[in-house]
């Protein structure tokens, strides 16, 4: 017969404390067993970076050149911004979809900072552990890959179409459209950092609360930022980056502060974990780049009422796919956590993504977006022979929405699209998520330039573009020296964000990048920085030769 144990009472306050440290217990516990079944696994996908000893000096650093921002970007740089972060955004898709370490990475990072693990206002945390989660993460981080693309490729196509327009009616149009896509971007990008920020960072667990409305969960910050301007200055700087009221402008001043402060104070800036540098470079990217915009054109502000097409578009596709993402389950490819880093579970857990969209959407993940996409295009050119056509009647210029359709039912929606996707041409697409073999992911047939370097230059990208799993790592003073021998200079953008500038012998375009938090450039990262170089330079390890 099982022992009987008395019942014992405790306080509320002593009772959350004893359920905290069997929360914490359980969870440690945890992480052992699977770093256990981690390194008794022959077959999974490891993230080895094989710690490689180098030495970083100042002169390392002092050989790139420091190019001056501009007072005034052309046009046309602007435009190159935008695409090379649509290209950037796709590059980051396709090694999803082609390296499970980047995929695991990236799914245990959204689900380790989920809103539910953030106390509600009476101190409650949702299940730290639950199958659903993983299954929800791994909806999120394919779907927000695909949304990030499909908003920089639409930025990038708007200004396109302003670049040389004269019309009165259709400048103004594109211009409140392209603020308003702008700002939704930023929005986007701030969310990521506050989600960091409120889960992840140490010094910041009592400003956030979870608000929990339908069974949706959103982060809400609590008191105000200036209530730690003496107390502790960086989580003042951070916490006025999270707040919403937060504008882009502002929020460039803010970011140059906190580099301030880190430079200076290197205890805080060790606070800092390298998933919130990654998400805070998001964010600068989106406030450099508006601000470069705005410095070669008079922007609109953002509005609540014109310019909608793509925003409004965009919020339903939210609410559609987020009905979807209640409902999905891939706990059989990814249940225990990290189980994407088995042989052939990535693949699987892509197409069971694909297949889950596809049957309940109508039409593939990527698709939705595509049409998404199509669709305000067409709007825009709907809005201007509306206001076009009322403007020879009444001489103003004025917004005129599109008339508005009928509700549409979920089932009737699938079923268009179903008949649609029939007559789409089978070609490759860069929305797709279904996995891909590595090599399919290079960049293409045009023989990489011959440059000839230094030993110590061919050996950094000998690393780099490493094509054994083993692919050991390399220090970010020693990639920006490596950079300066071939020619380029640097704009630092703040908030860990550099731009390399490629020599005029080049005939290259520049290329943003995020510096890594720590010293070293390895694992996932190092994945991501070749593949950025290849697809931006066409560089691979065979194109540097020793001098």
């Amino acid at each position: 017969m099982a022992a009987q144990y008395p019942l014992v009472i405790v306080p509320a306050r002593q009772a959350r404390l004893l359920i905290n440290r069997q929360t914490a217990t359980f969870a440690y516990y945890n992480h052992l067993i699977e770093e256990i079944l981690i390194l008794g696994s022959d077959s999974r996908a490891r993230d080895n970076s094989g710690k490689k000893a180098t030495k970083e000096t100042a002169d390392s650093i002092a050989k790139l050149t420091i190019a001056p921002k501009p007072l005034k970007a052309s046009f046309c740089d602007v435009i190159a911004q935008a695409d090379e972060q649509r290209s950037a955004s796709e590059d980051y898709l396709q090694l999803l979809r082609s390296e499970p370490v980047v995929l695991d990475h990236a799914v245990n990072m959204m689900n380790w900072s989920r809103p539910e693990l953030v106390p509600d206002d009476l101190g409650r945390v949702l299940p730290l552990f639950a199958d659903k989660y993983l299954s929800i993460a791994f909806f999120e981080v394919m779907s927000s890959a695909v949304k990030i693309i499909s908003t920089w490729d639409y930025i990038a196509r708007l200004m396109r179409m302003r670049d040389g327009l004269d019309d009165k009616v259709k400048r103004p149009l594109i211009m409140q459209e392209l603020s308003n896509t702008c700002h939704l971007e930023y929005r986007r990008a701030q969310a990521a950092f506050r989600r960091q920020v409120s889960s992840n960072f140490r010094e910041a667990v009592n400003c956030f609360r979870r608000i929990t409305t339908d069974g949706t969960s959103r982060i809400a910050i609590k008191g105000q930022p200036s209530d730690f301007t003496l107390s502790d200055p960086q989580l003042h700087y951070i916490l006025r980056l999270c707040h919403p009221d937060t504008s882009h402008t502002s929020a460039a001043q803010w970011v140059q502060k906190l580099d301030d402060h880190n430079s200076q104070h290197a205890d805080d800036c060790k606070r800092i974990t390298e998933d919130q540098v990654l998400a805070l470079g998001d964010l600068v990217i989106i406030v450099s780049f508006m601000h470069t915009l705005s410095t070669s054109l008079t922007m609109v502000p953002g509005s609540k009422k014109s310019g909608l097409l793509f925003t409004g578009r965009t919020a339903e596709l939210n609410a559609e796919l987020a009905r979807y993402e209640a409902a999905a389950d891939f706990g059989d490819h990814l249940v225990p956590t990290h189980n994407l880093l088995e042989p052939g579970v990535a693949a699987s857990s892509l197409r069971a993504l694909d297949e889950f969209v596809i049957e309940h959407a109508g039409t593939s993940l990527g698709s939705l977006y595509e049409n998404m996409l199509d669709g305000c295009l067409g709007d825009i050119e709907k809005t201007f022979a509306l206001v076009k056509s009322r403007l020879e009647v009444v001489d103003k210029t004025t917004y005129v929405p599109l008339p508005s359709e009928e509700p549409k039912t979920a089932s009737f929606r699938a079923e268009q699209r179903r008949e649609k996707e029939k007559t789409r041409p089978a070609e490759v697409k860069v929305y797709d998520i279904t996995a891909i073999a590595p090599r399919q992911s290079e960049v293409a047939v045009v023989p990489p330039p011959r440059l000839k370097v230094k030993a110590s230059v061919a050996a950094v990208f000998s690393t780099i573009f490493a094509k054994s799993e083993a692919r050991g790592s390399v220090s970010w003073a020693d990639f920006a020296a490596a950079m300066a021998d071939v020619g380029f200079s640097v704009t630092p953008k703040g908030g860990s964000i550099y731009t390399f500038h490629a020599p005029e012998s080049m005939g290259a375009r520049s290329i943003t990048l995020h510096r890594p938090h720590a010293s070293e450039i390895e694992g996932y990262r190092l994945l991501i920085l070749s593949r950025r170089l290849n697809r931006t330079f066409r560089w691979e390890a065979e194109a540097f030769e020793v001098d």
